[in-house]
């Protein structure tokens, strides 16, 4: 059952704009316009997918910003650094699981407790460390269309001769497009490697070591409201949606979770840590 509160909250939310984000992040809505059919603008060039088939994924609101995020335990969830930067007060934030919509009327409400963003965040370059985790006030009930995640233990997956990445999420189709696109979900769509060198050059930008890019050839790309999901390659989260210039016109950059996973472990456990303290006394 939706929570009353959390609409409230989402519905009464004016609209704003972030302009230190580039072409590609979280999406921001005006909540007092925007109905569920609007809100359904997602993956650009995808093609409409069964959440029991990517069921790790979650919505992130966070004060009228939509981001996606993994769950990595009963408990966490793994996202974006930007997707903090308008907001960090955990009240006006919420994870929704079990989402095949944008806000689906059957989707399970949660509470943060608490988040970590990467302390390093900004600091190399533009996005750099672009990596979050959250802990919940209560736990994921698993299912076939709640699981946990697997992150990758390996980078063998970094050459240019690997086509299978596969980004979901239930962000706009297409830039500045809001009224004409289908109402379809949960959208999928199938990247490929570029090497560092070529994403520098064809975005003109320095590429920090935690980042890494894919394309999709102008066919389909991540877009505004994924930021914050996770990159499949073999079943395995490689990448978290991070940044890029325009939806599908350039290769996209990407949180490499294998340089990554070092600072998520600690993070993770971090959490675990306060929240065993705050609640066993411990």
């Amino acid at each position: 059952m939706i929570d009353k509160i959390a609409i409230t909250l989402l519905i009464s939310v004016e609209s704003f704009v972030l302009c230190h984000l580039k072409d590609m992040g979280e999406a921001i809505l005006n909540w007092t316009t925007l109905n569920e059919y609007e809100l359904e603008h997602r993956i650009n060039g995808g093609t409409t997918v069964d959440l029991k088939d990517y069921p790790f994924n979650v919505q992130f609101f966070n004060y009228g910003g939509i981001c996606g995020g993994t769950k990595l335990t009963t408990k966490i969830v793994l996202t974006a650094a930007h997707c903090f930067d308008f907001n960090k007060n955990k009240a006006e934030m919420r994870i929704l699981s079990d989402c095949q919509f944008i806000y689906g009327h059957k989707s399970n409400i949660h509470y943060i407790w608490d988040f970590i963003v990467h302390e390093h965040y900004n600091e190399t370059t533009v996005f750099s460390n672009d990596v979050a985790v959250i802990i919940i006030h209560d736990k994921f009930v698993l299912g076939p269309y709640v699981q946990k995640a697997i992150l990758i233990d390996n980078d063998v997956w970094m050459n240019e001769n690997e086509t299978s990445f596969i980004g979901t999420g239930w962000g706009k189709l297409e830039k500045n497009n809001i009224k004409n696109n289908k109402h379809n979900g949960l959208m999928m769509v199938q990247l490929r490697y570029i090497s560092r060198d070529k994403c520098s050059h064809m975005n003109n930008v320095q590429l920090s070591p935690d980042m890494f890019c894919l394309y999709g050839d102008g066919r389909g790309d991540t877009c505004h409201g994924d930021s914050g999901g996770g990159i499949l390659w073999n079943r395995r989260i490689v990448g978290i949606v991070s940044h890029g210039r325009g939806c599908g016109k350039t290769p996209s950059m990407y949180g490499n979770v294998y340089y990554l996973k070092p600072w998520i472990e600690v993070a993770v456990k971090e959490l675990y840590k306060r929240f065993c303290r705050f609640h066993y006394h411990e």
